[in-house]
């Protein structure tokens, strides 16, 4: 199980750190721009995305689209990886010392 979190921390951060360049590269000299998940998203495979919006909103639930998941999709794809990234790494790290 320790595996698991080490393994999915890292490669969240992994995400995180590729996110964060794909932001820097498009937003040019002098700033970073931080792009939302649902841009990316799109950039990478819109055909998914339609996908998801569509069997959400006609076999589980329409309002789950619109407003919790495409709120989620706002949230900026760098810090979307970082979070989750940093938090499963850092248990990973807790589960090794208590050994």
């Amino acid at each position: 199980m320790r595996y698991l979190l080490c393994i999915g921390g890292w490669g969240l951060a992994l995400a995180a750190v590729a996110t964060a360049g794909w932001a820097m590269a498009l937003a040019g000299p002098g700033g970073i721009l931080q792009r939302p998940l649902g841009e990316l998203w799109f950039k990478l495979d819109v055909g998914s995305l339609n996908l998801v919006q569509a069997v959400v909103e006609r076999y589980i639930w329409p309002p789950l689209w619109d407003p919790v998941i495409a709120s989620v999709l706002q949230i900026p794809a760098t810090i979307f990886f970082a979070v989750p990234a940093a938090i499963l790494v850092a248990l990973c790290h807790l589960r090794r010392r208590k050994k």
